[in-house]
């Protein structure tokens, strides 16, 4: 005679939802040096500067840099410098003056951990009316979503 035996073991199964939202996450690293340029002379003029800004990039969206500029070279003495004398690339494209307000520099997509470094080269224009001084502008750098 053969017994079986069934055990029935009673589970009771159970779920449990999970959810997360991932946040927009941009991060932007903009590194420039000052311009000491010494005694210029507008014969030489234009001064070229490659690489005079570094930046990197983190991000997990789309994403936009911007940059702005306020307003002129303005020196302590109240003398004055056009910012469209100051133009910039990004590697190796056409030379763009900067104007007053918002100009797109470029644009990409999600960044690896290690970021998108990037490298802007600027030229300066003096000419012989300029008068001499130590000159100042502003420009502020944006990194925003697509």
């Amino acid at each position: 005679m053969v017994w079986i035996l069934f055990t029935l073991i009673a589970t009771q199964h159970s779920s449990v939802e999970v959810g997360f939202a991932n946040q927009v996450a941009l991060s932007l690293d903009v590194r420039a040096g000052e311009i000491e340029v010494g005694f210029v002379d507008p014969v030489s003029s234009p001064l070229e500067l490659p690489g005079f800004i570094q930046g990197t990039i983190h991000s997990n969206i789309e994403w936009v840099l911007v940059c702005s500029a306020q307003g002129d070279f303005l020196s302590t003495t109240g003398s004055s410098i056009p910012i469209e004398r100051l133009a910039w690339r990004i590697e190796g494209e056409e030379w763009v003056p900067f104007e007053m307000g918002e100009m797109r520099l470029f644009e990409g997509l999600p960044t690896s951990e290690v970021g998108r470094s990037f490298s802007m080269d600027v030229r300066l224009a003096l000419k012989w009316i300029d008068n001499a001084g130590e000159f100042l502008a502003n420009i502020d750098f944006t990194l925003m979503k697509k």
